[in-house]
């Protein structure tokens, strides 16, 4: 499947399995309501199984989560300590400099050594003086010594600050894309409900319900195909899309090696040109710039996460979106990267299905809750996930 976007997406559709719902057409002859109710009692088990199934897979996540803030706070310890070995190193530079600058006070040229010599008034004063300009500069030494070792523990300190970010951002990703798997089968589950409802339904209720299951199972497909889909990022793009964003690279976030943070650049509210909609959903995504992320947040009094954010965003604009980042993404018309607007919507993939979105407002850059919390970011490091940009009807 090919796409037009300025970033091209490639993506191989690996369907696993045949994964296709039909209902089941009521029989000619009627089967009794307790035929009925024992059948429905079979399927209620099938489907608690299912919930079951789900509640686990949360608490899963839920855990993750939990170890996710826990590493984030072992990452600001780490930080203090380097900043503590700086300050150290630092101190003493200074000594070291000052009892240099002591030794060539009166002639660089002349070793501390000699200056004792010179200056003794007997043997005794001699080693008395030499003792203690060897003590000094045994000091130095090894104050040096000691330096050079600071500095490699600040080095090795650097070094498994780097490799725990990298843990963090791979948790986090496989985390989002069991969120798109935990909400595909939410929808089977709602599927499944609706074939036990039309099997009892009278026929009229019968004829409304294969309306909205024949809709639920198209969602479902489409959810499936996008969970199965594999995207992988055209590097040939990368230089392209790296030089597009230098002239904006003054004013933007997201310069860290995981996506922006709330630290990073200009977080005040963006000011963007678009229409009254685009702007509206910016305005009122802005209010929450700095606040953390929150798993399934949906709502200022929850919180946020990517989709709940761009979701409550555009419903305040008047706008209606559904609820997960995959289901976004279906809904939205698909545009190339030249086209792309303040206020349309960026959609990424960590390698199967679509697991974060933001909002772009131009010039590379977009507004969006990710791990971090909710920034404005440049795209520059997140061109490595981009799958696309999408409109919402009626917003540009």
């Amino acid at each position: 499947m090919n796409t037009k976007w300025g970033r091209t997406a490639v993506m191989t559709l690996a369907l696993t399995s045949g994964f296709m719902y039909t209902a089941q057409p009521l029989q000619a002859d009627a089967a009794t309501s307790q035929e009925m109710t024992q059948k429905k009692v079979k399927i209620d088990k099938k489907i608690k199984k299912l919930d079951n199934e789900i509640k686990d897979l949360k608490k899963k996540l839920q855990k993750k989560m939990e170890d996710y803030k826990v590493t984030q706070k072992d990452l600001k310890k780490v930080n203090a300590s380097i900043v503590e070995t700086e300050k150290r190193i630092e101190n003493r530079s200074e000594i070291i400099d000052d009892r240099l600058k002591a030794y060539q006070k009166n002639d660089s040229t002349v070793s501390p050594y000699i200056e004792a010599v010179l200056g003794s008034d007997s043997i005794t004063d001699l080693v008395s003086r030499a003792m203690s300009v060897k003590t000094i500069i045994d000091a130095d030494q090894n104050l040096l010594e000691e330096q050079e070792d600071d500095k490699q523990k600040l080095a090795d300190q650097k070094d498994d600050l780097e490799k725990t970010k990298v843990k963090l951002q791979k948790q986090f990703q496989q985390m989002q894309e069991e969120e798109n798997a935990l909400e595909t089968k939410k929808v089977e589950n709602k599927v499944k409900s609706l074939e036990l409802k039309k099997q009892i339904a009278s026929k009229k209720e019968e004829e409304r319900i294969a309306k909205e299951l024949k809709e639920k199972e198209k969602e479902a497909q489409k959810l499936k195909d996008l969970q199965n889909t594999q995207f992988v990022s055209d590097a040939s793009n990368a230089d392209n899309d790296n030089n597009a964003s230098n002239a904006d690279n003054d004013n933007n976030a997201g310069n860290g090696n995981n996506g922006g943070s709330p630290d990073d650049g200009n977080q005040s509210a963006p000011n963007v040109s678009g229409s009254q909609a685009a702007t509206a959903a910016i305005a009122e995504a802005s209010k929450y710039l700095g606040t953390s992320y929150v798993w399934g947040g949906s709502n200022p009094a929850s919180g946020f996460d990517c989709s709940g954010l761009t979701q409550w965003s555009f419903k305040q604009a008047g706008y209606s979106l559904p609820r997960t980042a995959a289901q976004q993404y279906l809904a939205t018309k698909k545009i190339d990267r030249s086209s792309a607007k303040a206020g349309d919507l960026v959609f990424f993939s960590y390698g199967s299905g679509v697991a974060h979105v933001g909002i772009y407002l131009g010039n590379n850059r977009m507004l969006d809750a990710q791990n971090n919390g909710v920034v404005v970011e440049s795209l520059d490091w997140w061109n490595q996930y981009l799958v696309g940009f999408g409109r919402v009807s009626g917003v540009n």
